[in-house]
């Protein structure tokens, strides 16, 4: 370890006021932009489904039980309490995001040694307005709560370097397991940490080996390899179903209690031979929390089993499904889309810190080059995952934006030409920045279609939940209105909203319901008899997929001006067709419905 690695960047601990008021500044200022106008986009699909689960374990109606295609319990449990302190709204729907989105942008104070003072401050401006950390903080995905947690953890590997403060092992070990109970793309996380850790202290750990496993004497970063490495093996048994030829899906198979059971003593063994009490103590944090999750608080212990083999057996038989269809080079056209501003600081300071960086900027270097090849070629490439590559990214660019403004150890006039160039890539670029992400977060419309809207729930719902509330309160008949909805409809958008409606049902080949609402593929026969109790039908979008104009794209140029027009103008190819061959998605899925109201005239 060098000087420079572990020194206090200003050569104190204190924190001047004046610091500490622009660090309360900015969190506030994210906390604020999360929170405004929270509940005024429709439930995306996925959102929906999350959120009508945290309900129905909160209200009683259906306790919550693990299931890998729904990721980890974390969100599930967190949202249920916010919802028994706050109740259910749309509002508080998404607070558990809000919390953690804004809660991130403050972690970087607690890098100030390594990212420099103006390094932190310009990482938590990235983060404030960052188009995507602020839009998947305000939406009910883990996401934003992995992130949380990674960056958490990153903190406590750094301080525990710095101080080796055994608290920092401990916050690190309830990072570790809650980032495990939050999305299974901790797996490749903390594969990536901990691939980087074990290359800088593989000398060190293999001569302890040849000591006869002593691992007494080792330098704080062998020592939370050692943390990590042996918390979290054992949850990486499933990964041998990789090895060709390997099957242990269907039950119960001695080769899975065997590797997991050869996993955790190997990993119990290492730990009480580096010290036992502190290991036991982390051990102690990182499986109580992920058991008391996984298994709902004890009431269904299978959950245990589903979060330790389940989740990534589910997962890696989903990576040859391939969801989304997106082209390897996905992100490359995502990330300049909204990152643009962190992404250009990036590159330089990626440069720069190769050459003379220390292990902290090396290893931001690390992570963002592995994230980006990782996710490009796993199976399911979607805009969400995207957060986990812009997160480092904007960590690194951050730090160079600080360094060019300390002027890179230059003196003289030549300092001043580095803070200059710098302010006005910042004064140029920033605004737009902003611009982007206000407009992603708060745009009240379906069109322009963004890129992030994925599998998105058309305003026009939001419309017709209006309706059938309006409709409600001039029957008197409330939350006992009758409803018929069309089956394909009521997970995708509607759930959430009908959650408290007591007669809703999905029989749409003799509908009872006072409102009827069907996919426009089943749209009811003119001469049906039962439609005369209804009125003329109303049309609405339902399920929105962006325009993938660019899969058609052939050679650099022609992706180029497709990019170009969409970042400028956010103009697609769907743009220049006749509103009346202007098709929202996918044919086979159901993205327009019909809604049927009473007939007044009866």
């Amino acid at each position: 370890m060098t000087t420079s690695e572990t020194a206090p960047v200003d050569g104190q601990r204190s924190v001047p006021g004046w610091e500490i008021g622009l660090w309360v500044m900015i969190v506030l200022a994210a906390l604020m932009v999360r929170l405004w106008d929270l509940e005024v986009r429709p439930f995306h699909y996925d959102e929906g489904l999350h959120t009508l689960y945290s309900w129905k374990n909160y209200a009683g109606v259906d306790s919550y039980e693990h299931s890998a295609w729904l990721h980890g319990p974390f969100q599930f449990i967190a949202t249920s309490i916010i919802y028994w302190i706050l109740g259910a709204t749309d509002f508080t729907a998404r607070l558990l995001p809000v919390m953690f989105g804004t809660a991130l942008v403050a972690l970087p104070f607690f890098l100030r040694n390594q990212l420099g003072r103006w390094g932190a401050i310009a990482v938590a401006i990235l983060l404030t307005f960052s188009p995507l950390l602020m839009y998947y903080s305000r939406y009910a995905r883990n996401e934003i709560y992995a992130s949380f947690w990674s960056l958490l953890l990153v903190v406590c590997i750094w301080r525990y370097l710095e101080e080796r403060k055994a608290r920092y092992l401990y916050i690190g070990a309830a990072a570790l397991s809650c980032n495990f109970c939050s999305k299974e793309v901790s797996y490749i996380t903390v594969g990536i940490f901990g691939l980087f850790l074990l290359i800088v202290v593989f000398r060190e750990l293999a001569r302890a080996v040849r000591n006869r496993f002593n691992f007494r004497e080792l330098s704080p970063l062998a020592e939370f390899t050692i943390v990590i490495g042996t918390l979290s093996l054992p949850l990486y048994s499933a990964f041998i179903e990789v090895i060709p030829g390997v099957d242990l899906s269907g039950g119960f198979h001695w080769a899975k209690l065997l590797t997991v059971s050869g996993l955790a003593v190997f990993s119990i063994t290492i730990g009480v031979n580096w010290n036992w009490r502190k290991w036991c103590i982390c051990a102690g944090i990182f499986w109580g929390i992920f058991v008391l999750l996984y298994t709902t608080y004890f009431t269904n212990l299978d959950g245990f089993i589903s979060g330790l083999w389940g989740s990534v057996d589910y997962w890696v038989d989903q990576h040859g499904v391939e969801r989304g269809g997106q082209p390897y080079a996905y992100y490359l056209i995502l990330l300049p889309v909204y990152e643009f501003l962190p992404l250009v600081f990036a590159c330089v300071g990626g440069i720069y810190f190769a050459v003379k960086g220390d292990k902290f900027s090396r290893f931001l270097i690390y992570w963002a080059l592995i994230s980006l090849i990782l996710y490009s070629f796993a199976g399911e490439r979607m805009p969400w995952l995207g957060v986990h590559i812009a997160l480092p990214l904007i960590i690194l660019g951050g730090m160079t934006v600080g360094k060019l403004l300390s002027g890179v150890g230059r003196t003289g006039s030549r300092v001043w030409v580095i803070r200059v160039a710098t302010m006005a890539v910042l004064i140029v670029l920033l605004p737009f920045t902003v611009k982007v992400a206000l407009q992603e977060s708060y745009q009240q419309s379906d069109d322009p279609p963004q890129m992030l809207y994925y599998a998105g729930i058309s305003f026009d719902v939001l419309q017709v939940i209006d309706q059938i509330e309006e409709l409600a309160a001039d029957t008197g008949e409330g939350k006992k209105l009758p409803i018929t909805i069309d089956g394909k409809f009521f997970y995708n958008g509607f759930s959430w909203y009908l959650r408290d409606y007591k007669n809703v049902d999905f029989s749409i080949s003799n509908p009872q319901g006072s409102v009827l609402i069907v996919h426009k593929d089943n749209e009811p026969a003119g001469n049906a008899t039962y439609m005369d109790k209804y009125g003329e039908g109303e049309r609405f979008y339902h399920l929105l997929w962006f325009p993938e104009d660019y899969k058609n794209k052939k050679g650099i140029m022609d992706h180029g001006r497709w990019w170009w027009d969409y970042f400028w103008n956010r103009d697609t190819d769907w743009h220049n067709k006749p509103e009346s061959e202007r098709a929202w998605g996918i044919p086979h899925l159901h993205q327009e419905g019909i809604i049927y109201l009473p007939d007044n005239s009866q």
